[in-house]
């Protein structure tokens, strides 16, 4: 029987897009997970483990809910976790 539950990558891409996080860097630097564990994410290539999917949830201010299951509220106004200190060429989403 299929659960429903998977990463919904593109919550999580329009959670950072509407905080400015348009890189693979931005999203790792705001959540604290490495930049080669948000490429796989969002490339398909992995499954995130819970502290992944926690710290995600807390750095967009967002229900695990949201990623697992794929509903997701309007992105709120506040800017929660650390801004990027400073963007460096990387792969846009």
């Amino acid at each position: 029987m299929e659960s429903g539950l998977r990463f919904h990558a593109d919550v999580l891409t329009d959670k950072a897009g509407s905080l400015g996080d348009t890189t693979h860097y931005a999203i790792a630097l705001r959540a604290g997970v490495r930049e080669s564990t948000i490429s796989r994410l969002l490339g398909g290539r992995t499954v995130p483990s819970l502290a992944t999917l926690v710290a995600l949830a807390d750095a967009y201010n967002c229900a695990l809910d949201d990623l697992v299951l794929g509903r997701a509220e309007p992105a709120r106004a506040s800017s929660p976790g650390p801004a990027p200190a400073q963007a460096r060429e990387a792969v846009s989403i």
